[in-house]
């Protein structure tokens, strides 16, 4: 699949590169715990962003409905993220992880959507 990603920490990118599950996990697990450092997986459908937010905390960001500024949004821990990558590559579709949540990302965020 293809991966993109910034590595905030070590001024390192890579851009739609093919790698495989353990090349994946293995660029993820390299990226720095810094503001500003994600990591992405294209599919043949969707795309699946993990951003680094804060310690064991990742935020999960699926485009869903561009045309309305509409995403799919969740926070999760590290752990939860590997498994996710390893679910991605496995063939499960992005929009099928549990506990997402319908951001506007014009109008809210996803912690003004769980501090409702």
């Amino acid at each position: 699949m293809e991966i993109f990603l910034n590595d905030a920490g070590n001024d390192y990118e890579l851009q739609d590169e093919e790698l495989n599950l353990e090349e994946a996990l293995t660029e993820f697990y390299e990226l720095s715990d810094e503001e500003g450092s994600f990591f992405g997986i294209k599919t043949e459908k969707k795309t699946i962003q993990f951003a680094y937010v804060d310690e064991d905390k990742w935020l999960i960001d699926i485009p869903y409905d561009m045309k309305n500024f509409i995403c799919l949004q969740k926070y999760s821990t590290y752990e939860e993220c590997t498994k996710i990558i390893n679910s991605i590559f496995n063939g499960k579709q992005p929009e099928e992880i549990k506990g997402l949540i319908k951001i506007n990302i014009m109008s809210e965020s996803l912690d003004d959507n769980i501090n409702k």
